[in-house]
C-alpha cells in the first residue's frame, strides 16, 4: 500500500530474532522460486501479516498503481512468539485489472530447481515465477500436490541453514 496523507501506519514491535527469522524466510522462498536467476524490479516479494479482505485489497491497490507483481508472504506470531508463515499471497497487475489469489502455497516436485506457487485447489493451474514476472500456467499436474511437502521441507532447510541471496534480490526491511 502507498501510504496517504492522513494514514497512520500499525506499530510492529519485533525482535531481532523475529525479523531474522522473517528475512530467512523471504531469503529461502525468493531462492526455491527463483533458484539462481536475478530478480527483476518488476517482482516483488514481501512480507507482512496475514491480511483480511480489506488489507488484500490494499495489497492489490498496491500492485495496480505500481504495476509490480507481488508475491506476499504473511506471517503469524505462534505460542513461542516466533514468526510463522501462513500461505502466499499473489498479486498480477494486468492492463486494467489486477488479480490477486491467496492462500497458496509452495510446491517443489523432486528433482526440479525451482519452486511454483500453487492456488488453491479450485483455481486452474499454477504459477510460475519468472525473474520479472508472475505467470500463470494453465495445468495443474497431480505432482505438484504432492510437492507441497516436499517445498515444504526444502524451505525449513534453508531457513534453518540459511542462503545467499545478496547477488539476486535485495532485502530491505521498514519497520
Amino acid at each position: 500500500m502507498i501510504p496517504r496523507v492522513g494514514m497512520k501506519r500499525k506499530a510492529l514491535h519485533m525482535n531481532s530474532t523475529q525479523i531474522a527469522h522473517i528475512r530467512a524466510h523471504l531469503a529461502g522462498v525468493a531462492k526455491l522460486l527463483l533458484g539462481d536467476k536475478m530478480m527483476k524490479p518488476t517482482l516483488s516479494i514481501i512480507a507482512g501479516e496475514p491480511l483480511d479482505a480489506a488489507g488484500r485489497l490494499k495489497l492489490a491497490e498496491m500492485g495496480a498503481e505500481t504495476g509490480i507483481d507481488i508475491v506476499h508472504l504473511p506471517f503469524a506470531i505462534d505460542a513461542d512468539g516466533m514468526p510463522v508463515m501462513t500461505g502466499i499471497n499473489i498479486v498480477l497487475p494486468r492492463d486494467l485489472f489486477c488479480f490477486i489469489q491467496s492462500d497458496c502455497r509452495l510446491s517443489l516436485i523432486p528433482g526440479q530447481a525451482r519452486a511454483v506457487i500453487m492456488p488453491r485447489d479450485e483455481v486452474r493451474g499454477h504459477f510460475r515465477i519468472l525473474p520479472g514476472e508472475i505467470v500463470q500456467v494453465a495445468s495443474k499436474p497431480k505432482a505438484l500436490a504432492s510437492g507441497v511437502d516436499c517445498a515444504a521441507r526444502r524451505l525449513a532447510n534453508l531457513v534453518r541453514d540459511g542462503v545467499a541471496v545478496d547477488k539476486q534480490v535485495v532485502l530491505h526491511e521498514w519497520c
